[in-house]
């Protein structure tokens, strides 16, 4: 609880000097890279106004070179991704370490009629994005937490007693697999499943961040600002400042849409763009965009690491370990 007040009052004090800097001034550049989606949004805010020494890049999901190979090989003073990602990264001596967790799971369950649960999917075909990525992850686990046995189809194929598997490389090719009735339901992410819905006139029908609470008891940390640690070393409050300005950032998206489109959009990789176009308040809402410091969500992180761990053969392994105590920064560590 100290901790938390802690960061609470350091994102006021941010809060009352951000009005497009930080109050300490930085005479260098910090790269930040995120991914298009959710993760741009929760940096909306920064790029839209500005933030002083900091320069922001949107890469593309399809992108040749990922986040973690930005981060990898040193582009990234900081990055938004995966916190498994970011955990691999930083066990391989990646010079990282994730200062807070900011998207909080944005994967729904979309097809016709009301709300059901992950037991009303047995029977069924499930169209499925990320494969070997967070989503499939998260859909394995709860699964497995919740005693739903599954099997993987490379074509959609309905099998009795389980829940039939077929992946898809995006959102956009769930589409015609719904709308020609080749599979039952999708399990994609926001601000797609909306659009989708929209467009094919179906229903979000499982929210899969309420499954995972449900079935795990605490929050679902998807996405994580990770830092190089030599710069939390030799210019920390200026990090401590950034994360708290971000901290007191938290609900500015929501309120301002079409700026959060205009900021991802001005800021993507050359030649590139959004696939945020038609955002709304309610699709933000429901990307779940939360700053959590790294040390408030250690015990969320870890429970999600040791599920990684334990199913390592059924989502091939996409951890080693789980990560020493070193891995969460303290981010009010360089404040007066």
């Amino acid at each position: 609880m100290k901790k938390l007040i802690s960061i609470i009052s350091a994102a006021v004090i941010a809060a009352i000097g951000f009005a497009g800097c930080t109050s300490e001034k930085s005479s260098e550049t910090y790269h930040v890279y995120m991914p298009d989606g959710a993760p741009a949004i929760a940096l909306a805010k920064f790029m839209s106004e500005g933030y002083e020494g900091a320069d922001f890049t949107v890469v593309p999901n399809a992108a040749k070179v990922t986040i973690a190979q930005h981060v990898a090989r040193g582009d990234a003073d900081m990055a938004i991704l995966p916190i498994n990602a970011a955990a691999t990264l930083y066990n391989s001596g990646v010079d990282i370490v994730m200062a807070s967790v900011n998207t909080h799971g944005n994967l729904y369950v979309i097809g016709n009629g009301d709300e059901i649960t992950l037991s009303d999917l047995v029977g069924k075909k499930l169209g499925v994005i990320g494969q070997s990525n967070v989503p499939e992850h998260a859909l394995k686990m709860l699964l497995n937490k919740t005693q739903v046995s599954y099997v993987e189809h490379e074509t959609p194929t309905a099998e009795e007693g389980k829940v039939s598997i077929t992946y898809v490389a995006d959102g956009a090719q769930i589409g015609p697999q719904l709308s020609g009735g080749l599979i039952d339901y999708g399990f994609l992410a926001e601000p797609a499943a909306t659009t989708l819905c929209n467009k094919l006139n179906k229903n979000i029908v499982l929210d899969v961040q309420a499954a995972w609470r449900e079935a795990f008891g605490g929050e679902f940390p998807q996405a994580c600002l990770v830092v190089k640690k030599s710069l939390t070393e030799s210019n920390a409050k200026y990090v401590d400042r950034f994360i708290a300005a971000l901290y007191a950032a938290d609900g500015w998206a929501e309120e301002h849409p079409s700026e959060v489109v205009e900021a991802v959009s001005t800021h993507m990789e050359e030649g590139t763009a959004t696939t945020l176009a038609t955002l709304t308040a309610d699709m933000i809402k429901r990307c779940n965009i939360k700053t959590v410091p790294a040390i408030n969500a250690k015990q969320s992180c870890e429970t999600y690491f040791n599920m990684l761990i334990e199913m390592s053969t059924a989502l091939g392994s996409p951890i080693a370990k789980v990560p020493n105590d070193g891995f969460y920064y303290d981010p009010v560590a360089g404040l007066d």
